[in-house]
């Protein structure tokens, strides 16, 4: 083969390594936002002291709104703990480190703690100023069983589609859960 023939083939990746730079790209540009996040909230505040106390300030909590972030959190918990396991399931697949039928035995269970949050939170009762922060965060569970779901389907048929699809999903999720824990647990402290 000639040298002038292996320049165009070296260039040109295939799918497998596309797909791991797809899903590495993913990965980064999540921490950067999330870095950029933690930046503006640590930015000090150099508006005079006046200006400062003009402000709005969050309300206080009434009681049935803090029983409600506290029973959420501990629903929160598991979920991110599972949203986390997932990731680093594809992850490892696309890398080499797992096949079809580990992703299969690491992803399955999580469809269960994400369904069992999702019964969890039903059976929870939100103040009327919580239902749309709980709706918010009901739909981030469907899209986190979802994307486990469809994880799975690589284990059935291989294709690495479904891994990108999955990525996506749980993506839009991770957002929802980044806002809706701003709003019941900034700085995802454990409330009171």
């Amino acid at each position: 083969m000639s040298v002038a023939n292996a320049a165009p083939r070296l260039l040109r990746p295939n799918a497998r390594t596309l797909g791991l730079w797809v899903v590495l790209g993913l990965l980064v540009a999540f921490v950067v936002y999330a870095a950029q996040r933690e930046l503006r909230k640590a930015a000090p505040d150099v508006r005079p002291q006046e200006a400062r106390t003009s402000s709005p300030q969050r309300p206080a909590e009434s009681a049935a709104e803090e029983r409600f972030a506290q029973a959420m959190w501990s629903i929160h918990a598991n979920v991110r703990s599972a949203a986390v396991r997932m990731t680093f399931a594809g992850l490892a697949y696309k890398m080499g480190d797992a096949d079809q039928t580990s992703i299969q035995t690491k992803v399955a269970p999580l469809t269960a703690v994400f369904r069992q949050a999702e019964s969890e939170l039903r059976a929870l009762e939100a103040p009327p100023s919580m239902q749309p922060t709980r709706d918010r965060y009901a739909g981030a569970l469907v899209l986190y069983r979802d994307a486990s779901q469809e994880m799975i389907k690589v284990a059935q048929d291989g294709k690495e589609a479904h891994l990108l699809k999955a990525q996506e999903m749980s993506e839009r999720a991770s957002g929802v859960l980044l806002e809706v824990g701003d709003e019941l647990w900034p700085g995802e402290i454990k409330p009171n």
